[in-house]
This record gives structure tokens, sequence and C-alpha cells, in this order.
């Protein structure tokens, strides 16, 4: 049996690593962002590539990444939650005006997700910039809106999770796995 593996998405500052989090402390196996691990590393680098600088090469590591990420998962079972997906490199090359690969799409096509995505939208109060977060307030709901396209365009099902606190957002998403659940019980 393969795991249910959900993906949480939204532009930058907009709690998703908070929530995965929480998601882990309750037990969940969640994959860290690919990303934000990748900027640390880059930035130690002396010619370290960042996104900001030459995002079609940082998106080839975040792909590469990412595939790798979610092979791992496949030896799970049971729910697990990954801290953005593949399509995410989708919309940050959208929002940049850049094409998509033709190898991208490929590699999107080989993995294995819950067509139920977990969006989270904008929020100025929680918002801040940081050494891997750059992005400006504007720039992040830019990013929101290319992600959301994005994933609608593949045929995921958005479920915009509410603000609120981290415990309330967990419940949300709890409640809405446990539909997508029943929902695929009851068709097998």
């Amino acid at each position: 049996m393969s795991p249910d593996r959900y993906i949480i998405t939204g532009g930058p500052g907009s709690g998703k690593s908070t929530l995965l989090e929480e998601l882990n402390r309750r037990g969940y196996r969640c994959f860290e962002e690919v990303s934000r691990r990748i900027i640390r590393r880059e930035a130690s680098r002396e010619n370290g590539i960042l996104p900001w600088e030459n995002l079609m090469a940082f998106s080839e590591m975040v792909m590469q990444e990412m595939i790798r990420q979610h092979g791992r998962s496949s030896v799970l079972d049971g729910v697990c939650f990954f801290d953005r997906g593949l399509p995410d490199v989708f919309g940050y090359l959208r929002n940049a005006g850049l094409d998509v690969p033709a190898g991208y799409r490929v590699s999107f096509a080989a993995c294995r997700y819950r067509t139920e995505v977990f969006v989270l939208p904008p929020w100025e109060d929680i918002f801040v910039q940081d050494s891997e977060r750059p992005q400006t307030w504007e720039e992040s709901v830019s990013l929101h809106r290319s992600l959301c396209e994005v994933y609608s365009e593949l045929g995921f099902r958005l479920f915009e999770v509410p603000r609120g606190t981290v415990g309330y957002r967990a419940r949300y998403i709890e409640s809405v796995i446990g539909t997508a659940e029943r929902t695929a019980n009851a068709t097998e």
C-alpha cells in the first residue's frame, strides 16, 4: 500500500512550515520544503545557485530533490504531507514568465499525489521576510495566484485552509482528509 501524499502550498510567508510542524506533532509524516534547504546550502557556497539570481538552474535542483523526496515517501503507509509539491516549481516559473521544461512535466506525471491540495492564502499579519524568503508581500500574493492557477490546470482540487491558529488549521486539514479517505474507500 502506498501513502496518501498530500501537498500543502501557498505563497511565501503564509504559514506552511508552522502548519507542517503541527501536523508532524500530531503524528503525520511530513516532508520539509526542499527549496529552503537548498537556499541555505547554496547561500553558503561561493558561487551558489540562488533562485533570485538563476531561477532555471535553481528549479532543476529543486525538481531533482523533490523527486527524491517523493521516492522516499513510497516506502511509507498512511498519510504524509509535503511542504510544496512538484507543481510549485511550475508556478514559480510561470510567475517569473519562464516556460516549464518538458522534462519537468514528464517527471511530474511519474509522481503520484492526492488530488486534494491544501492552499494557504496570503496572510499579511503573519508574513515575514528572511534571508531564505526575500519576496515582498506583493510578490507573495502574485506567487499565490500563479500556484493556484497551475494546480487547477493540472486537475487538482484546491482546499483553501482558513486563517486561524495553527491548531485550527490542522483540524481543518484533518477534517478534509477524513472526508477524502472515506470517499476513496467508498469507491474502491
